[in-house]
């Protein structure tokens, strides 16, 4: 943990990286240009320099970072980070129906899309993300990638928040 923006600000760019890398899921590149954007001048200005970051990458750069998200309710091997926040929602101790469901939903999305359903589940509960699901399997193309670079920013700042005070 940095305990502070300052302590931030003077870390070298290898340092940043390694400090802030794991925010942006499995996708260093974002802190990495982040870090030219130095001094950051609140915690605030840090997290809208790395999502003008997001929004400056290529699509394709775009489309990989939201690849790089675990499902929900997934069992599988993910970062610590996502372990922790999907617990919190409850999505790892669904009963073997409700994994079932969230299974179908997600593959559903996936054959949609070609991208896993992303969603800061900070504060919801497994209801509220299952709708949710539903909800935006019925979205546009573009604007569903949208709403999951939305997602992804506050998932992000979530981890920012947390890990500088």
């Amino acid at each position: 943990m940095i305990s502070d923006l300052n302590s931030m600000n003077e870390l070298d760019k290898v340092e940043f990286i390694q400090k802030v890398g794991w925010v942006y899921e499995h996708s260093p590149w974002i802190a990495e240009r982040s870090w030219d954007y130095k001094p950051f001048h609140s915690l605030d200005d840090l997290k809208h320099k790395m999502e003008i970051v997001v929004q400056n990458a290529s699509l394709s750069e775009q489309l990989q970072l939201i690849k790089s998200h675990p499902d929900l309710a997934a069992r599988i091997d993910m970062a610590e980070a996502s372990v922790q926040e999907q617990s919190a929602a409850g999505l790892n101790s669904l009963s073997p129906d409700e994994y079932e469901e969230f299974h179908a939903l997600n593959n559903q999305y996936k054959e949609k899309f070609g991208f896993p359903f992303i969603f800061a589940v900070r504060g919801s509960d497994k209801t509220v993300i299952k709708a949710e699901m539903k909800r935006r399997i019925g979205l546009d193309h573009s604007i569903e990638r949208n709403e999951a670079i939305k997602q992804i920013h506050l998932i992000a700042n979530h981890r920012l928040s947390d890990f500088i005070k």
